[in-house]
């Protein structure tokens, strides 16, 4: 059995499915990357506040007297992810 290229022509609607194929997959990786922008930014909006949230709750608990290194690890450890998001997308888009 012979599976390689036809010798034949297509005909049109083979064509025709093969261009209906072709903008489908065009308009899911268009919707896919819309999506992954939108992830993006959600995450970094999360990271951003729970760093600010968490920083917030370690100087308060410095000045307090009660143990701070617990927040002050997770906001700075959010912050390095944060940041870490920003360079990927910046290099992404150049």
């Amino acid at each position: 059995m012979y599976t390689g290229p036809r010798d034949e022509e297509p005909d049109e609607r083979d064509v025709e499915l093969l261009r209906q194929e072709r903008e489908r997959r065009e308009r899911v990786q268009s919707r896919d990357a819309l999506s992954w922008k939108i992830v993006g930014w959600v995450m970094a909006g999360a990271l951003a506040l729970l760093s600010y949230d968490s920083g917030g709750a370690a100087l308060d608990a410095h000045r307090a007297g009660r143990p701070w290194l617990y927040p002050a690890t997770v906001s700075v450890g959010c912050a390095l992810v944060l940041l870490g998001l920003v360079i990927w997308a910046l290099r992404r888009r150049s």
